[in-house]
């Protein structure tokens, strides 16, 4: 690796770094709006995976035709683009970045996108989406375990929810917690997680994440 591609690199590293230690929502909106211009090709050179592991558990349980479908922290639209191509339509994003959504207009793959804050209220009626996925969202510095009881709100009996969860958070930030919560008030079951793998395989190999698959009651 030459000078400037270690440059480039260290530059991509402080940019992730930027949205793992973000302290609230406007620290993570400015890091994320700051970096969407290179998110794409950054997240590439960190070899991330978790889109390609969720496409292949997404197409295993929720068939084409389901719509709506919610992309919870769509970003720069990643993983809207491969459910595009696998064939699923009518695909709604959300974010807190007005510049990653901004990038992710351009995959023209999505029926709509909006500006919002997972952890608060959507502006959504209830049981609105056939199936939901989050990839990449619930991670260091990121949306919080309280963002599930929306989530499972807006989607209708029977839909599929899908997502990422960075293992080093699950137990500390309270997500097992809400989680069997969740399912003790007949809110949802699990229907199927991963084993834990690398993320940013290139990037932080210790770093180990599932894939989620729960069915909302």
């Amino acid at each position: 690796m030459n000078r400037d591609d270690k440059m480039v690199r260290q530059e991509s590293s402080v940019n992730l770094q930027k949205v793992y230690s973000a302290r609230d929502n406007r620290d993570l909106m400015a890091a994320y709006d700051q970096w969407a211009e290179k998110y794409d090709a950054d997240v590439t050179s960190f070899g991330y995976n978790i889109p390609a592991v969720a496409a292949g558990m997404f197409g295993k349980y929720v068939v084409p035709g389901t719509t709506p479908i919610l992309d919870a922290g769509a970003g720069t639209g990643l993983m809207g683009a491969i459910l595009d191509l696998l064939g699923y339509r009518g695909q709604v994003g959300i974010d807190v970045s007005a510049g990653m959504l901004n990038k992710a207009n351009e995959r023209d793959v999505y029926e709509a996108l909006h500006q919002m804050v997972l952890g608060e209220k959507l502006d959504f009626p209830s049981g609105h989406f056939g199936a939901c996925q989050s990839i990449g969202v619930f991670t260091a510095g990121h949306a919080p375990a309280s963002a599930f009881d929306e989530l499972v709100r807006v989607l209708c009996p029977g839909g599929y929810i899908l997502f990422s969860m960075l293992e080093e958070v699950y137990i500390p930030k309270g997500y097992k917690d809400k989680f069997d919560a969740l399912e003790n008030d007949g809110k949802w079951q699990m229907v199927e997680k991963t084993k834990a793998f690398p993320g940013l395989p290139l990037e932080h190999p210790d770093r180990l994440n599932r894939v989620y698959v729960y069915r909302v009651c």
